[in-house]
């Protein structure tokens, strides 16, 4: 039996036995919390303690796992110790990737570093304008006509049909099958777009 220190524990117990073996000399690598001999496995992953109860409360980590939130995408997970990650973090390869496509989606306030020989040998990208919204084109029909197409549509007619029905109900319409086509590819009249 071992005598007890100040901290609680038996005296300080050495890790590594010399033992000798037939064909020459090894080690043999002993738990640093009891004592006891570790299986050859656990030695050998790098273990220092064994799988006792006791050692394990004692000397037992866990892994670290850190989610690292992508924009746009499921969290990306790392499993490494702290200073792993901290080190991965600092040289940038948890940062946010610049992914943005053309020529122009950095800053234009960024001057160039270093002399610069020619004013015309740097140049800035001048900022693009919004370009003039285009008035809508005049629909070639009037709103007796549509009024037509759109019931003959609604009632589950084809161009071709409204055009034929058209002919003969209201021939003064002059619906041919372009125009009806025309009508029920364009928005509703009254309807805005946004």
């Amino acid at each position: 039996m071992s005598q007890e220190t100040s901290s609680g524990r038996g005296e300080p117990v050495e890790a590594l036995n010399l033992v000798e073996v037939v064909d020459g000399v090894t080690w043999v690598e002993n738990c640093i919390e009891c004592g006891e001999e570790l299986l050859e496995e656990r030695a050998q992953l790098g273990y220092r303690y064994c799988t006792k109860a006791q050692c394990q409360a004692v000397h037992y980590r866990g892994v670290a796992i850190t989610a690292v939130g992508v924009n746009k995408s499921a969290d990306s997970f790392i499993v490494a110790d702290e200073a792993e990650i901290r080190r991965r973090g600092e040289a940038g390869e948890l940062a946010k990737k610049d992914a943005a496509l053309g020529l122009d989606y950095r800053d234009r306030c960024t001057t160039p570093v270093g002399p610069v020989a020619d004013a015309r040998a740097v140049r800035i990208p001048e900022p693009r304008t919004a370009s003039p919204r285009r008035p809508s084109p005049r629909r070639p029909w009037n709103a007796e006509q549509e009024k037509v197409v759109r019931l003959y549509h609604g009632m589950g007619l084809n161009p071709r049909q409204i055009a034929d029905r058209a002919r003969e109900n209201t021939p003064r319409l002059r619906i041919t099958e372009r125009l009806a086509t025309q009508i029920m590819s364009a928005p509703p009249r009254g309807s805005r777009s946004r």
